[in-house]
């Protein structure tokens, strides 16, 4: 059965105010995303203010792996219960908040109990909101067929102003002002929040009940979708902790370095900008088996250790790689979920991924040390294997692949039987 249009008539939900045009509503969530992002780069320096605070070297290590630890157990029944209660733009205001606050609670400078305290509750907040994020702007599109990829890259060009802007920003303030600054940026997608329309005026669009996580994990198709992007994600582990050692150790300079990243960068901004056009009507779980391709080819020519020629070419491969699979994710669980269960789907996604990305990075110290082919080739078998596994997803049987798409790449979800 496909999702029912909006009931009219005496079947129909109460009335709900006109939700914001397309274009404005498109406009305001990509806001949100520019907002949600543009503490990153300055967040970044929390290990050198940790160092500043006293703190040893195993107790950062500890505070920067609660995180991906809490992420695993915390994500999916909260997101889950947001976009069955129809509260997730409610939700995202709520944590954004309060990730501010705990935040700020640093400027008292605690000792290590205060701080191992501060830094667990930030993570079981902070974990939610761009998970919530994702779901949100899912349903945002799919409501008004708007084009996902191009709200989602303001999370990208937040990211690279921030990361621009943060180290000045400190030589300027100092390090000891990064809780107050961070607390200050964190407030910017609460208020973008607000400013949006509430998801239950969208999900009233569906008659299909749902929002529970385990009915998601009933879909083993876009289990294996998400599966598939994680692990291509998850093979960006070595470059991610040792790219810029690796080029350093070539001799190549730091402005070079920067300049390879920011060409990475470019190139997620573009894919973003493009990718849901270039698709169109396809399913857009081929975006992640060509992520995969281009990934395994990608640690390939890595492997090899190339000059700084080629490494701008391979630094390209970015938007392939990194923006097509979360892209095709994204697009997947729009095509194959009913719109209340967006945000179990999303959370469903984000433990997958942060599973990945903590056994790769930590993986990745262990390769490390027996050579950069030797490391690269192992991720080039894992995109290899994220292919395989993204291959049989395009079966002429599964009753989910690529219904005919709306406007900006977004189609209704086929109803779970």
């Amino acid at each position: 059965m496909i999702e029912q249009p909006i009931l009219s008539g005496t079947d129909a939900m109460p009335a709900a105010p006109p939700l914001s045009d397309g274009k404005r509503l498109s406009l305001e969530v990509s806001g949100l995303y520019l907002a949600l992002y543009l503490h990153f780069g300055f967040f970044a320096f929390l290990p050198l203010w940790l160092a500043k605070m006293g703190a040893p070297a195993g107790e950062i290590g500890i505070l920067m792996a609660i995180p991906l630890v809490l992420r695993l157990v915390t994500v999916a029944p909260f997101s889950a219960w947001a976009g069955q209660s129809g509260r997730v733009r409610d939700s995202i205001l709520v944590t954004a908040l309060s990730s501010a606050a705990l935040v700020a609670l640093l400027i008292l400078e605690p000792g290590h109990i205060g701080r191992i305290a501060i830094v667990l509750a930030f993570a079981i907040v902070w974990d939610q909101v761009p998970v919530l994020t994702d779901a949100y702007a899912v349903m945002a599109a799919r409501s008004r067929g708007l084009d996902f990829g191009r709200m989602r890259v303001w999370g990208s060009i937040g990211a690279v102003v921030s990361s621009a802007s943060a180290g000045w920003a400190f030589d300027l303030l100092g390090i000891e002002a990064l809780p107050l600054v961070v607390a200050a940026l964190l407030l910017l997608p609460a208020m973008m929040a607000a400013l949006v329309p509430s998801d239950r005026r969208m999900i009233q669009a569906s008659a299909v009940r749902g929002g529970r996580w385990r009915e998601v994990m009933a879909d083993r198709a876009l289990i294996r979708a998400m599966a598939a992007s994680a692990l291509v994600m998850a093979s960006h582990g070595v470059l991610t902790s040792f790219g810029a050692i690796q080029w350093s150790a070539r001799g190549i300079g730091t402005g070079t370095i920067g300049l390879l990243q920011a060409c990475a960068v470019s190139a997620e901004i573009l894919a973003f900008w493009f990718g849901s056009k270039l698709l169109g009507r396809r399913d857009p779980r081929w975006m992640i088996w060509i992520a995969a391709c281009f990934a395994a080819l990608r640690w390939i020519i890595m492997a090899g250790n190339p000059g700084v020629a080629p490494l701008f070419v391979v630094q390209l491969l970015q938007g392939l790689t990194a923006t097509g699979a979360i892209l095709g994710a994204m697009l997947t669980i729009a095509r194959r979920v009913p719109m209340q269960s967006s945000a179990a789907a999303q959370g469903l996604n984000a433990v997958l991924l942060g599973l990945a990305l903590s056994v790769t990075t930590a993986g990745s110290g262990w390769l490390w040390p027996h050579g950069v082919a030797f490391s690269y080739l192992a991720m080039a078998v894992l995109a290899a294997f994220a292919g395989v596994l993204a291959w049989p997803l395009f079966s002429r049987r599964d009753p989910g692949a690529a219904p005919a798409a709306e406007p900006g790449g977004i189609t209704a979800s086929p109803e779970r039987s």
